[in-house]
């Protein structure tokens, strides 16, 4: 299903219109349900599901 792909941090910044600054600071205070597969030290992911509640204001 397409709603269940992973999008990278770049594809996160794309859909939301800001730069991956942003969302990585969004991540940090935990305003986007995002995650690092692999560590701290990871780039971080988010579901394609989660980023499209976020973009309904859900």
């Amino acid at each position: 299903m397409k709603n269940d792909r992973i999008l990278s941090l770049k594809e996160i910044a794309h859909q939301l219109g800001c730069s991956t600054r942003t969302v990585r600071r969004y991540h940090a205070d935990g305003k986007l349900k995002t995650f690092q597969a692999g560590g701290a030290s990871s780039t971080i992911k988010m579901r394609k599901v989660d980023l499209d509640r976020v973009i309904r204001g859900k």
